[in-house]
């Protein structure tokens, strides 16, 4: 009976000393407090998150807006080229025609009259034609200054995109080892990745 006393008072010492032991190590486990501005870390990291997000959904619209450009300049390029062909091949016509009205060529006045009315149609058609390529050169010109605006709008938001993933990184770094300047930094890193994006639209 004494040895069983003794066993019950062993276990109730040692259950005693495990939940001693217990509550020790949840006491150092419990994280104390941080800076107050640790709790703005997450919601500057979801910030420049969801920007880097947009960022590149945008660059890539500009990327497709630009091939669109790329192509509309040489299908205005190839009318351009269509209608100076035309236009020098009605110079052509109208220079053999006018030929052929030269005094040294003895026409009848019926012949005659149909190389002056076949020559007045060629003539007629020029100013069309060349109007049409002068259009189309001015087409193209606005399509590849257009492209290029494109590019260099993707090019912009790229580097933004760069700045707002070095904030989000130094974000984390200062949740990591509680350095206000690593927060101050990535605070600063994407206020300029907003301004360069805000740049690109407005501009």
């Amino acid at each position: 009976m004494v040895e069983r006393t003794k066993v019950i008072s062993k276990v109730k010492e040692l259950t005693a000393q495990l939940a001693a032991a217990g509550t020790s190590n949840n006491t150092a486990a419990t994280p104390t407090d941080g800076p107050d501005w640790i709790g703005h870390v997450a919601v500057l990291t979801g910030i420049l998150a969801a920007l880097t997000g947009f960022l590149t959904v945008r660059a890539t619209t500009l990327t497709n807006e630009a091939i669109y450009e790329s192509n509309q300049a040489i299908l205005s390029q190839t009318q351009a080229s269509d209608a100076w062909s035309e236009y020098q091949a009605n110079s052509i016509k109208a220079h053999i025609t006018e030929m052929q009205m030269l005094p040294s060529n003895h026409l009848n006045t019926e012949d005659r009259a149909k190389l002056e009315k076949m020559d007045k149609d060629i003539r007629d058609r020029q100013p069309t034609s060349k109007q049409t390529a002068l259009t189309m050169i001015h087409e193209r010109e606005t399509h590849l200054s257009n492209g290029l605006k494109h590019l260099q709008q993707k090019d912009l938001l790229g580097y933004a995109g760069m700045v707002a993933q070095l904030g989000i990184a130094l974000a984390s770094i200062a949740a990591l080892v509680r350095k206000r300047l690593a927060f101050d930094t990535a605070i600063a890193a994407g206020v300029l990745a907003i301004a360069i994006t805000a740049y690109v639209f407005i501009f």
